[in-house]
């Protein structure tokens, strides 16, 4: 990987200790101060499976709309018409890109760079695909009967006719993502802004538990990528500079790739992958009462195939089951708390 990227998994010592210290003095605090327990308790009242089961619903339905809103916007057909340009590739080509560049999103040659009239930056290496050649040719074959015997014409020669043959060669191509061109790009997403300060420490807690190793990578900028999961090394890597608010929800892009899309890497296509990881992150953070409208919507508009929300549809129940867990896990390691983190309850106690 790249020596940039630096680890962030492992825990200071000084930390631990500094935990266990914490951990004991709450621990003497919960057994000489019920009243105080009891408070907190009443914080987070637990949810029933049907409370649950409803809120997620709702998160599912804002979803849907709030990408629907986008597809009918001058926006969205303006980024259609750029990205027209687009080739599909293959399942095997997406995999070499993805080894090569994680981080990549959008590719094309240099030539279909150009055509758009965007610049591939000088010094930018090119990210090898197959490119298919397909090829024809007749020849003879000799004509046989139904038992397979070889057919004569009336001069004792044999009976032959010409086929044609086609097929597909290949060689090695370059291509260049988006991120390594210069001029401007039709987007339809908006960095978050909002910066809870909440999340600062809940983002700590998930990087310490998290079963996959997650790291900084410093390499990572507004012209690249916030993050991305690298298949090679089964790690999360994130932007470093990213606000709390952006970097939280990354992170649990991120975790959901983790979750969905290292096995049977057949199974969803890119555009599904990048629908069910974002659409993950938009529900669990909704949960939370947190907006990520202004980013998740554009992104998932930007990787479905078309208006009738194909991908979307398909992946609900996956999306809803890994968001599911995803707030399972937060809510075991961090302080917060889903849905919409009951702030009535929360005032009244103020």
């Amino acid at each position: 990987m790249k020596k940039a990227a630096k680890s962030i998994s492992k825990i200071d010592k000084k930390q631990n200790e500094k935990d266990k210290k914490v951990s004991s003095k709450n621990s003497k605090n919960d057994k000489t101060n019920n009243s105080t327990s009891s408070k907190a308790s009443k914080k987070y009242p637990k949810k029933s499976k049907e409370e649950r089961k409803q809120e997620m619903d709702q998160a599912l339905k804002t979803l849907e709309q709030g990408v629907k809103d986008v597809f009918t916007s001058e926006n969205y057909r303006n980024y259609l018409k750029f990205f027209s340009q687009f080739h599909n590739y293959s399942f095997n080509n997406v995999i070499m890109i993805l080894m090569q560049y994680p981080t990549a999103s959008r590719v094309a040659s240099f030539r279909t760079w150009n055509k758009l009239g965007l610049k591939v930056k000088k010094g930018s290496k090119g990210i090898k695909v197959l490119v298919p050649i397909p090829y024809s040719y007749t020849k003879e074959e000799v004509v046989t009967d139904e038992f397979n015997n070889v057919r004569y014409d009336k001069n004792g020669n044999k009976v032959v006719e010409e086929t044609e043959v086609n097929g597909l060669t290949f060689r090695l191509g370059n291509v260049f993502d988006i991120s390594q061109v210069e001029g401007e790009v039709p987007s339809l997403v908006n960095e978050l802004q909002d910066n809870p300060k909440q999340l600062e420490e809940a983002i700590e807690a998930l990087i310490r538990t998290s079963t996959v190793p997650i790291n900084y990578d410093y390499t990572l900028n507004s012209q690249t990528a916030y993050g991305y999961y690298s298949l090679s090394e089964k790690a999360i890597y994130l932007r470093p500079d990213l606000n709390s608010m952006h970097m939280f929800k990354t992170l649990v892009h991120e975790k959901a790739h983790s979750m969905l899309h290292n096995k049977d890497q057949n199974k969803y296509t890119r555009e599904e992958a990048e629908v069910q990881a974002e659409s993950t992150a938009f529900v669990v953070c909704n949960c939370l009462g947190f907006d990520t409208s202004d980013y998740s919507f554009g992104y998932i508009a930007s990787w479905s195939e078309n208006k009738d929300l194909k991908e979307l549809k398909a992946s609900l129940k996956v999306i809803a089951d890994t968001s599911n867990e995803i707030l399972k896990w937060i809510e075991e390691s961090t302080n917060l708390k889903a849905v919409s983190n009951n702030l009535n309850e929360l005032n009244d106690l103020n």
